[in-house]
């Protein structure tokens, strides 16, 4: 009966992650890491359907997605959660890299010699991955303004991550019989998210996944007046490892509050990326300022409030579109 049972959850579990597919591809637009949660529920659905492959060079092929199931599941919470994502050529060499490790513990794995030996690493690096993807969806988590993504970083993320880590530990210490409970377990749980997932895309009122910034409605003008002044005037944005709480006790303010009308009224998804709007701001007032040529740019960096000078040279150039040393020579010639 479990079998049954487990072989029709796996089939509705597969079938829902098409869905959720068609979902994603049709509004990736909006989707804040469209492709890596394509890529992530690829390897799921390759994962669910591995099983019933028989032709050996389709398996060969299809076997890349049970592999790539940790990874891809670090890489999508290292999109969604971080508002830097890795840049395309980078993501892209991660993806063959990895690819490439498993298919030589892959074929370690058909000598005898090298079979324990090539499992015990391939699980281990499926851990490293999952661990990665923890310590992701906390790090963020102290400069993160957008409630519902805070209360995802607590709930989905986890979710998925427990689903993950039960995978790689049960195949790795129970024998083919002893899995067909936990499988039924892990199917059901697979099923069960991807039919919130689908819930959720379908909910005009949910923004869990929207990447487009929200028409911003102000209702707390004066607070927002505050926090600009207090920002321009005292120049707070220049104390080094600034936080949401230091700022809202500095204004007297609840925490709570003003993180919303940071992040609801004044559009920031994230207190590093407000903060940084005043830097970047300063940055480039000295840089054009002829008086100042004689400002090196790290010691704009330090003046503004940066603790090193990649952190501003990359922040600079993402606001910009220019390196700081290429903008002062903008300026300066012109």
């Amino acid at each position: 009966m479990i079998e049954t049972l487990y072989f029709q959850i796996n089939n509705l579990a597969a079938y829902s992650l098409i869905i959720s597919a068609i979902l994603v591809i049709k509004d990736r637009k909006r989707i804040r890491g469209a492709y890596a949660i394509i890529g992530f529920m690829s390897c799921v659905f390759l994962y669910l359907v591995i099983d019933f492959v028989t032709y050996p060079v389709l398996k060969w092929i299809f076997v890349l997605g049970p592999f790539l199931l940790p990874f891809s599941f670090w890489m999508m919470a290292r999109t969604f959660f971080n508002d830097e994502p890795y840049a395309n050529k980078r993501a892209l060499i991660y993806v063959l890299t990895t690819s490439f490790v498993y298919y030589i513990l892959y074929l370690l794995g058909n000598f005898s010699y090298w079979t324990k030996a090539s499992a015990i690493a391939g699980r281990a690096l499926s851990i490293f991955f999952i661990i990665l993807a923890m310590i992701e969806t906390q790090s963020g988590k102290p400069t993160d303004l957008d409630d519902q993504r805070i209360r995802l970083r607590k709930y989905f993320t986890y979710f998925i991550g427990l689903v993950v880590f039960i995978t790689t530990l049960s195949e790795l210490g129970l024998s083919k019989d002893e899995q067909e409970l936990p499988k039924l377990v892990q199917r059901s749980a697979i099923l069960l998210l991807n039919t919130l997932f689908i819930g959720i895309n379908f909910s005009i009122k949910s923004f869990l996944f929207d990447s487009r910034k929200k028409n911003a409605e102000v209702n707390n003008p004066d607070l927002i007046d505050k926090i600009q002044r207090f920002m321009i005037e005292q120049e707070f944005y220049r104390k080094e490892k600034l936080t949401i709480g230091q700022l809202a006790e500095a204004l007297e303010e609840q925490e709570y509050k003003t993180r919303r009308v940071i992040n609801q009224e004044m559009g920031y998804r994230n207190f590093t990326d407000f903060i940084n709007s005043y830097r970047i701001r300063e940055a480039t007032d000295l840089l054009k300022d002829r008086t100042k040529s004689k400002l090196t740019i790290l010691e704009i960096a330090y003046k503004i409030g940066f603790n090193s000078i990649g952190p501003f040279n990359r922040t600079f150039k993402q606001a910009t579109g220019f390196t700081p040393t290429d903008y002062r020579k903008k300026h300066m010639n012109s």
